[in-house]
């Protein structure tokens, strides 16, 4: 195992996990630190709702006992989230669930982010409040 990066809900989280092929794993104990929902033997649980294990897909689960892991992507679609994955770097970004986001969008809300400024300053969307915005965005991809 190695240490794992994974930018979720506003935190950077080091935890462990793999890099195989072109899939970032993570061990069982790993993510209820990144997710809140812990692996169990019946599914994908967070307090008394569970998803079964058979929603992760069949090989998004290696191993046995305190070495399990899952797969970060099929993780991810369990709990509907998007996530960008680049396994060279061990490093993934999961983004917030749909239904947490649907709120602030049905009311013109824009979800609370930072990012660096031009000189790497973080800006945050919070420093501009009260005065009117206009988001940009912009990719070379």
């Amino acid at each position: 195992m190695t240490t794992v990066t994974v930018v979720a809900d506003g935190t950077v989280h080091a935890v462990s996990g793999a890099v195989r092929d072109d899939a970032v794993w993570l061990r069982s104990d790993a993510v209820p630190t990144v997710t809140g929902w812990s692996l169990k033997p019946e599914g994908l649980c967070r307090d008394d709702v569970c998803i079964p294990r058979a929603a992760l897909g069949a090989d998004a689960i290696a191993g046995s006992g305190a070495d399990e892991a899952v797969e970060l992507r099929a993780l991810a679609g369990a709990l509907q989230r998007a996530v960008a994955v680049e396994p060279a770097a061990a490093l993934a970004v999961l983004a917030d669930a749909p239904a947490d986001l649907a709120g602030s969008i049905v009311e013109g809300r824009a979800p609370a982010f930072t990012l660096p400024d031009l000189d790497g300053a973080p800006v945050a969307l919070a420093d501009f409040a009260g005065r009117k915005k206009l988001l940009f965005a912009w990719s070379s991809w």
